[in-house]
C-alpha cells in the first residue's frame, strides 16, 4: 500500500505553478517528501466478497448489498484524493521555499530596475500588493527627475507650438501688409491666439495647414479681383492680391510658383481656378474603333454585351467614351483582335486636321506609341505609303506592336532624328509633327509635372520644336496635287511652344496657315503680353481640360506654297515690318495719342520699308532685264556662230572644188 501512495503523489497538479523567472529549479525529481503531520490513509482490508469464506461474526450479520459496497468504495476513493491534494500542496510549499532561498542568495546579480521586470505576474498576496505599491512610488520619484534628453524634447515641443501659432496668425491675416494692417487691441490678439490654439488641435493635415480655409481664401481673393475697385481694401494694390493668390494655389494644389505664374498669364483668375480643379480629376477613358477591321456600331454592341457602359463621341466617327466597365478594356477579345485601341480624344484632333487621302505619301515624324499612325492608316484605307518615324528606339516597340495588332499594311517604320529627314527622304504629300513638349496639358495623367518642369525645359523644347517644324516643311512637296499640308501639334499650353513656333515657321518658310476644319476649340493667340504674332494664327485651335473635358492640346495646319527658301534679306525686311506693326498695335491698345516727333519717326520707318520694297522690286526687274538681255545676246551670238560656220563650210567647199578642177586639168595636159 505504501508503494501505491508514493506513486500517486508523483503526479503533477492540474493547476499551473507560479515561479520566479530566473530562479533555479529544485533538484527533486523523484517522489515528493512525506509530511509527518498528515496521517496516511490505509485501505480497508476486510472487504466482503462472494468468494471469501465468512467468519463467525460475518455469519451472524447479513451480507452487504452491492449498493453499499459501491458507496464504501466511493468514500475510500475520496479520502485518497484528499490525501493526494494535501501532499501536492506540501510539495509546492517546499518548492517555493527553495526558490526563495535561491533568490536571496542571488539577489546581488540584478539591479533594482531589473527586479521590477522579474516580478511574479498575477500575485494575489498582500506582500505582492505592497511590493507593487512600492514600485509605483519609485516610478513617481524617478519621473520627477528629468534627463537632459527629456528637457531638450520639451523645449523643441514648445518651439514648435510657438511657430504654429505664428503661422496661424499669418494665415488669418494674409493679405494685409505690416504697414497697412489694422491695429488690434491686446484683447483681440489674445482671443485670436486662443482660437488659433483650438484650431491647431482640429487640424488633420500633416503640414499643419487648414486646406479648407486656404481654398475659401482663394475664392475670396478671386471675388475681389473680379470687382477690384469696389471690394478691395484701402491701401492694398492688385499685385498684393495676386501674390497672395499664387501662394495659396501653390499650397492647395501643389504647383510650383513658376507654373502657377504661367497659367495665370494664360487665363484670368476665375478660369485658372477651374483649370487647376480640372487637373485634379482624370479625363474619361476613350477608345477608337479600328475601321480596318470593324465598324463603331458593331464594336459598341459587342462591348455593351460584355457589361461596358459607353457612349459615342459626337464630333468623331470612330470614338467611344467609356464611363463604366465590368471587364478590363485592355484584355477583351475585341482588343486582342485589333478592333479598337485605347486613345485619348485629344489625339484624334491632329489626324482630323491632317485629313490624309488614299494613295498619298504621308510622314508621321514623331509616331510612338502609334495611336495617330494607325488612325492615319485607317483613313488611307491601307493604301499609299505611310512612314512612321521615332527617335527613341525603346518606344518603337510599342509602335510596331500596335501596327501589327491593328492590321496596318502600308506602313514603314524608321528610327532616326526627324531633323535629318529632308536630306534622307522628301517629297511627301502630308506631314504630321506631334512635337515633344513639356506636357502641361496632361497634368491629370502625370501629377509630377506640377513640380518637375521648369522654364529651362520650355526653352529646350521650343528649340527642338522649331527645328522639327522647319524640316517637316522642307520634307513636303509644294507641287503635290492633293496635299502640301503640314500639321503641327503639342500637348502643352504655353505660348512659347505653340504660337511662337508657328510664327517662326511663317517667317522662315513660304507657308500659310489654313483652317483646321475642326468645328470646336478656342482660337489661338495673335498677341500675348509683349509679343505680337501673325493675324492668321487665329485659325489655330486650343483645347483645355476645363472647357472641352479632354487633355490640353494645340493644333495648327499649314500649307506650303513653294519649295524655295527665303533669303536673309527678306527675313530682315519681315522683321522690320513686324516691328512697325507691333508698335502700331501697342498704340492702338493704349489710349495715349502719339506726339508729332513719334509720328514723323513712324513715317520715316514706313518710307524706309516701302523704299526697300521698291528697291527689291527694281532690283528684281533689273535682274529680269539683265537676264532677258543676256538671253538675247546669247541668241545673237549663237546665230552669228551659225552664220560663220555656214560661211566657213561654203569656203571649204569652193576651195575643194578648185583643187579638184586643177587636178583634172593637169591630168588632161599630161595625156596630151
Amino acid at each position: 500500500m505504501n508503494k501505491k501512495s508514493n506513486n500517486t503523489s508523483i503526479k503533477k497538479p492540474s493547476t499551473p505553478v507560479r515561479k520566479l523567472v530566473g530562479a533555479k529549479k529544485p533538484n527533486v525529481v523523484g517522489a515528493v517528501k512525506p509530511n509527518n503531520n498528515i496521517k496516511k490513509s490505509t485501505p480497508i482490508q476486510n472487504k466482503p466478497t462472494r468468494n471469501n469464506t465468512p467468519t463467525k461474526k460475518s455469519q451472524k450479520v447479513e451480507e452487504p448489498s452491492e449498493d453499499e459496497e459501491e458507496e464504501e468504495d466511493y468514500e475510500d476513493s475520496e479520502e485518497e484524493i484528499e490525501n493526494k491534494k494535501s501532499n501536492l500542496l506540501d510539495s509546492d510549499d517546499d518548492e517555493e521555499e527553495e526558490d526563495d532561498d535561491f533568490n536571496r542568495k542571488n539577489s546581488g546579480a540584478f539591479s533594482d530596475q531589473n527586479k521590477k521586470l522579474f516580478k511574479m505576474k498575477g500575485a494575489e498576496t498582500e506582500e505582492g500588493e505592497e511590493s507593487e505599491d512600492g514600485e509605483d512610488e519609485d516610478d513617481e520619484e524617478d519621473s520627477g527627475e528629468e534627463t537632459n534628453f527629456e528637457r531638450k524634447v520639451k523645449k523643441a515641443q514648445i518651439k514648435a507650438k510657438v511657430e504654429k501659432a505664428k503661422d496661424d496668425e499669418e494665415i488669418k491675416n494674409p493679405i494685409l501688409p505690416d504697414d497697412v494692417s489694422d491695429e488690434t487691441t491686446d484683447e483681440e490678439g489674445e482671443g485670436e491666439k486662443e482660437e488659433g490654439e483650438e484650431e491647431e488641435a482640429k487640424k488633420d493635415n500633416l503640414l499643419g495647414i487648414d486646406l479648407p480655409m486656404v481654398y475659401q481664401r482663394i475664392k475670396d481673393v478671386i471675388a475681389t479681383l473680379e470687382d477690384f475697385n469696389s471690394q478691395r481694401k484701402a491701401g492694398i494694390s492688385r499685385q498684393v492680391y495676386m501674390d497672395r493668390l499664387k501662394e495659396d494655389i501653390c499650397t492647395y494644389f501643389g504647383y510650383s510658383s513658376w507654373l502657377v505664374d504661367v497659367f495665370l498669364k494664360i487665363f484670368n483668375a476665375a478660369e485658372a481656378l477651374e483649370f487647376f480643379e480640372a487637373n485634379e480629376t482624370h479625363r474619361p477613358l476613350t477608345i477608337r474603333a479600328n475601321t480596318l477591321k470593324t465598324r463603331r456600331k458593331d464594336l459598341a454592341e459587342a462591348l455593351i454585351a460584355r457589361g461596358v457602359h459607353l457612349e459615342p463621341i459626337k464630333w468623331s466617327q470612330v470614338g467611344l467614351t467609356i464611363y463604366d466597365t465590368q471587364v478590363a478594356i485592355g484584355a477583351t477579345p475585341e482588343y486582342l483582335a485589333g478592333q479598337y485601341i485605347q486613345q485619348s480624344a485629344s489625339s484624334f484632333l491632329p489626324v482630323l486636321a491632317l485629313a490624309p487621302q488614299p494613295n498619298e505619301r504621308v510622314l508621321d515624324m514623331c509616331a510612338s506609341p502609334g495611336g495617330k499612325t494607325t488612325y492615319i492608316a485607317a483613313m488611307m484605307k491601307n493604301t499609299g505609303t505611310l512612314v512612321a518615324n521615332d527617335v527613341n528606339k525603346e518606344r518603337i516597340k510599342s509602335l510596331v506592336a500596335n501596327i501589327h495588332r491593328l492590321g496596318v499594311k502600308n506602313c514603314v517604320v524608321s528610327n532616326m532624328d526627324g531633323r535629318e529627314y529632308p536630306s534622307v527622304l522628301a517629297g511627301f504629300d502630308r506631314v504630321l509633327v506631334d512635337a515633344p513638349c513639356v506636357g502641361l496639358g496632361v497634368i491629370s495623367k502625370d501629377p509630377q509635372i506640377k513640380i518637375s518642369k521648369s522654364e529651362q525645359d520650355v526653352i529646350t523644347c521650343t528649340h527642338t520644336q522649331k527645328e522639327l517644324l522647319l524640316r517637316a516643311i522642307d520634307a513636303v512637296d509644294a507641287n503635290s496635287a492633293t496635299g502640301g499640308i503640314i500639321v503641327y501639334s503639342t500637348c502643352s499650353l504655353t505660348v512659347e511652344e505653340n504660337e511662337a513656333v508657328v510664327d517662326y515657321a511663317l517667317r522662315n518658310r513660304d507657308v500659310i496657315i489654313v483652317d483646321t476644319t475642326i468645328e470646336f476649340g478656342v482660337d489661338g493667340f495673335t498677341s500675348f503680353r509683349e509679343s505680337r504674332f501673325h493675324p492668321s494664327l487665329a485659325l489655330t485651335k486650343r483645347y483645355y481640360p476645363h472647357t472641352h473635358n479632354m487633355d490640353g492640346f494645340y493644333v495648327a495646319k499649314l500649307k506650303k506654297r513653294s519649295n524655295t527658301i527665303p533669303s536673309e534679306q527678306q527675313k530682315q525686311k519681315q522683321k522690320k515690318r513686324k516691328e512697325v506693326s507691333s508698335e502700331e498695335d501697342t498704340e492702338s491698345d493704349s489710349n495715349t495719342i502719339p506726339s508729332e516727333e513719334q509720328q514723323k519717326q513712324k513715317q520715316k520707318k514706313r518710307k524706309e520699308v516701302s523704299s526697300e520694297d521698291q528697291d527689291t522690286e527694281s532690283d528684281s526687274s533689273i535682274k529680269k532685264q539683265k537676264q532677258s538681255n543676256n538671253n538675247t545676246n546669247n541668241n545673237n551670238t549663237n546665230n552669228n556662230n551659225k552664220n560663220n560656220l555656214n560661211n566657213s563650210n561654203k569656203k571649204n567647199k569652193l576651195s575643194k572644188n578648185r583643187y579638184v578642177k586643177k587636178q583634172v586639168q593637169n591630168k588632161s595636159q599630161k595625156k596630151k
